[in-house]
């Protein structure tokens, strides 16, 4: 779990057999202790709160070939209705500090960062999308994605949201396994940093700084990619969405925001 090294694991065991995939319940898990979430309201949620709730992503059609009127988007073109504040893909300089406008929401009682710069701007059903081709617009998006991993609608976001091939076959497939009462019942924790390790405007590497209920600190490594006009999470071939956890001796190397 959190906090501790990680030992050399089976390359043939299921990843969410694994530990790094037991770490996910930062991710999957969908209920947080009444103490993390009174955290990270003394550290400035409560104002970040209010204003997401004059800033809710708007409603719109699903990011599908539906929505492109029959027309599939390519990589370069963003959905029907999607419309961000960098939509020329030109601020590729990778962040120093959270957005100013950043604003914690809660889905299904984690609360993850959003962002009226950044994304996502739409929402349909589940899918939270329409993120700025910047930095900080994959940010958002990996925060999202992977906590939608945890809701009774996780295959609907997979399908719209993980990079399409083998390793979503094998996530959809793994996950499909588990019961949504096992993974409601993990031990949770909170967002409390990231890090952008590399950045192009059709790739990102990112690092995450998850905060356990303890207080320990935990990382993990998310692949995103721009896909048919968004960011999506990249999967390994073994179907896991991030690389196995680590655990962080400080929170030095990240920028720090929520429970930091």
């Amino acid at each position: 779990m959190f906090g501790r090294k990680q030992d050399n694991e089976a390359t043939d065991s299921p990843f969410w057999k694994q530990r790094g995939w037991i770490f996910s319940a930062v991710f999957l898990a969908t209920v947080l202790l009444v103490a993390t979430v009174s955290y990270i309201s003394d550290a400035g949620g409560d104002e970040a709160n209010a204003a997401a709730q004059h800033r809710k992503p708007r409603s719109g059609p699903l990011p599908t070939q539906e929505a492109q009127g029959g027309k599939r988007a390519t990589a370069e073109e963003r959905p029907k209705g999607c419309r961000t504040e960098d939509d020329k893909g030109e601020d590729t300089a990778r962040p120093t500090s959270a957005p100013k406008d950043v604003a914690w929401k809660n889905l299904n009682d984690t609360l993850v960062p959003t962002s009226p710069s950044a994304g996502p701007t739409q929402v349909s059903g589940p899918v939270w999308w329409c993120y700025a081709r910047t930095p900080m617009g994959a940010v958002m998006a990996a925060h999202s994605i992977l906590t939608h991993m945890s809701d009774a609608d996780w295959r609907t976001v997979a399908e719209q949201q993980i990079v399409s091939g083998k390793g979503r076959e094998e996530f959809i497939s793994q996950r499909s396994a588990m019961s949504q009462a096992a993974v409601e019942s993990e031990e949770t924790g909170v967002y409390s940093g990231f890090s952008v390790v590399s950045y192009s405007k059709n790739a990102a590497e990112l690092r995450i700084l998850i905060k356990s209920a303890g207080g320990t600190l935990g990382s993990t490594t998310v692949s995103m990619r721009w896909s048919g006009g968004d960011w999506k999470v990249k999967p390994r071939t073994n179907g896991a969405l991030f690389t196995s956890s680590t655990s962080a001796m400080s929170s030095g190397g990240f920028i720090k925001w929520g429970a930091a």
